[in-house]
């Protein structure tokens, strides 16, 4: 009888213990998932506040916030024209395969040397509310008579250019563009870019987004600019580990998408410092579409997630969905659901 009591006590004692020890745990893992979430969140606002305060000390920031040109998409179709450098351009390519996942209208045409234009009215109305280059040299390249043509259509009709410069070992270091206060510094390599939270033209790309790390590839384009219609959107800063263009100036912060507000010539443009292959370059882009499309050219901001439930048929057995399985799956979506809609 006794053996039994002190078995029953020393069990009982045991039993404490462990409650003790198990609350113990909980409380201690509780105060450093509290202390480092504090931690973390901490870090990411002192990041952000950083990444704000460099672009005060940008050397070509404007002393004044300047207003975009106004769009009127009224006097257009909701259709893009296209110059692609070949018909199996990568970049072009990469421009067409986002055109048509977006299902937005366009027309392509390969730029040809000396500049020539397909018809761009048609009995007094605009066929196309944006134009885009693969390649602005072939822009800029065009001959004084077309080049009128496109650009007096751009401004009567409120049209607008977007652009890529992609440099190459043959692109010489630095690059003038004909017509246009702004200067293009070729094959430069990159790292932590940062999204300018005043760029207007923003939607889908958030603000200040931080990519730190260097940049894919080494062939960037810069742009430098002193002139009031000229804003960046993409900043990033330049790699120590190789040796800038000597022409290059100075800068804490370099541009390698920039907008032209169009107040000097009365055209807005968006120009890239490379393709699309930067994931940043490619949300900029459809956000450049839509804004310079006066949002005739948009994407919804509602998301859908697709689930495949293929596996309830063809799924090999042991694997296949059961009858609980797709019970919880439907769970999850309804919960799924009902935090989307309460948000």
């Amino acid at each position: 009888m006794n053996l039994t009591v002190k078995l029953h006590r020393s069990f009982r004692t045991l039993v404490i213990l462990l409650a003790t020890f198990c609350l113990a745990s909980i409380i201690i893992s509780a105060y450093y998932l509290y202390t480092g979430y504090k931690q973390e969140m901490a870090l990411v606002e002192t990041t952000g506040e950083a990444e704000c305060e460099d672009l005060k000390f940008l050397p070509y920031r404007s002393m004044e916030l300047k207003t975009a040109k106004p769009i009127d998409p009224s006097k257009t179709d909701p259709t893009v024209l296209l110059f692609v450098e070949s018909q199996y351009s990568q970049l072009g390519q990469d421009i067409i395969a986002i055109l048509e996942s977006s299902r937005f209208q366009y027309h392509m045409v390969i730029a040809p040397a000396k500049g020539d234009i397909p018809p761009l009215t048609d009995n007094g109305r605009g066929k196309y509310t944006i134009v885009i280059y693969e390649n602005i040299l072939k822009y800029v390249s065009m001959d004084s008579w077309n080049r009128e043509l496109l650009e007096k259509y751009c401004v009567e009709y409120s049209v607008s250019i977007i652009g890529f410069h992609k440099a190459n070992e043959n692109s010489s270091p630095s690059t003038k563009l004909k017509g246009l206060p702004l200067h293009l510094y070729n094959n430069v390599a990159l790292k932590d870019c940062v999204v300018n939270p005043q760029s207007p033209l923003l939607r889908i790309t958030k603000a200040p987004r931080v990519e730190k790390g260097p940049l894919p590839g080494e062939d960037w384009t810069v742009f430098q600019f002193n002139h009031s219609t000229y804003q960046p959107v993409l900043l990033t800063e330049l790699q120590t580990s190789r040796p800038p263009p000597t022409a290059l100036p100075k800068a804490a912060l370099y541009a390698t998408v920039v907008q032209d507000l169009g107040l000097h010539d009365g055209i807005q443009r968006v120009l890239f410092g490379n393709n699309l292959a930067f994931w940043l370059h490619k949300l900029i882009f459809i956000d450049a579409i839509s804004f310079l499309s006066g949002n005739k050219l948009r994407l919804s901001l509602d998301r859908y997630i697709l689930v495949d439930i293929d596996d309830i048929f063809v799924g090999k057995e042991g694997t296949r969905m059961n009858t609980d399985d797709v019970k919880v799956r439907q769970a999850s979506g309804n919960t799924i659901s009902d935090t989307c809609m309460h948000k």
